[in-house]
């Protein structure tokens, strides 16, 4: 089973204008609210993909329910962990030119007693999980190291860990050897205080990042595709041009590939592909965390894989 982590969910609300006038009244052509947070994208997509994961992580008041309803139409189980507090918004706002505006709410508050509640929770998936994937931002308050402690729970049940996060909390993460990795270039420059412009800093960076813990390392290039490194080697992914709709939560639809293809034991190649195609075909539709199945398929057949070494 694919476990998902999403400390800080939120409902994720989209709204079509034609153009932002700052200081003036915006018209809105469509809007659309769904359960959001990169760990409820990858969990979406997982299910799409076919798979049954299980979807973690705290959540409270009327927006928690609302995403708990969302999930459960989508025949997505959950575990949450309920707290007092409420489950944030986040509003994405999307211009006829195609430019995204996103404004992100910080969050709840955790305390010592909601992450005991947490702990006892994930002790009772523990033993069902073969891959468990923890996306996106801490709550207020949370320890900067509790993603170290997720990988040391993880290698001592012989789970691999997929971490999908920045900053500080990555870096230290690194500690627990997660089994994956997928910063993009800016996140990697917050990390090892380096320039990553060209292919051979890429590599060279993720090189360090396979030093300093991670099993796999995957680095997002955007429209360019992956660098891809392992102790086996580095691979490039090449992705075709398309003409994209909403890039928000490609990532997560990323990720969910690759948990995915692991899960069901693909080569390396295989795996790109697959990770790649759903990444694409999350830019072609409007709504966050989603792809086809048609598309998935379709793209799969044009990334193109290499090993560079």
């Amino acid at each position: 089973m694919i476990t998902t982590i999403t400390f800080n969910p939120s409902i994720d609300r989209m709204y079509r204008v034609n153009s932002i006038n700052i200081g003036e009244v915006q018209r809105v052509i469509s809007t659309n609210a769904t359960a959001g947070g990169k760990g409820l994208n990858v969990t979406k997509v997982c299910k799409i993909l076919g798979e049954n994961p299980l979807a973690m992580g705290f959540i409270g008041g009327f927006n928690g329910a609302f995403i708990k309803d969302e999930l459960r139409k989508l025949g997505i189980k959950n575990k949450f962990t309920e707290i007092k507090q409420e489950t944030r918004n986040c509003l994405n706002i999307i211009e006829d030119n195609k430019v995204s505006t996103e404004f992100l709410e910080k969050g709840p508050i955790i305390g010592n007693s909601d992450l005991e509640k947490f702990e006892n929770d994930i002790k009772e998936v523990i033993k069902d999980t073969k891959i468990l994937i923890a996306s996106g931002s801490y709550c207020q308050n949370m320890p900067l190291d509790y993603y170290e402690k997720i990988g040391h729970i993880c290698r001592e049940n012989n789970i691999k860990f997929i971490l999908d996060t920045s900053g500080e909390p990555l870096k230290i993460a690194l500690k627990s050897k997660p089994y994956l990795i997928k910063p993009n270039t800016d996140e990697i420059k917050q990390i090892l205080r380096t320039n990553v412009e060209s292919r051979d800093e890429v590599i060279s960076a993720g090189k360090k990042l396979l030093e300093m813990g991670a099993q796999n390392v995957c680095i997002s290039l955007g429209k360019e595709g992956m660098i891809y490194l392992n102790e086996y080697g580095v691979y490039e992914a090449k992705v075709p041009k398309i003409e994209a709709v909403n890039t928000v939560g490609s990532g997560d639809s990323t990720i969910a590939g690759f948990s995915v293809g692991i899960l069901r034991g693909y080569e390396v190649e295989d795996l790109l592909k697959l990770s790649n195609a759903c990444g694409i075909s999350n830019a072609l539709n409007i709504e966050t965390g989603f792809v086809t199945l048609e598309e998935v398929k379709k793209y799969q057949g044009l990334v193109k894989v290499t090993k560079l070494s």
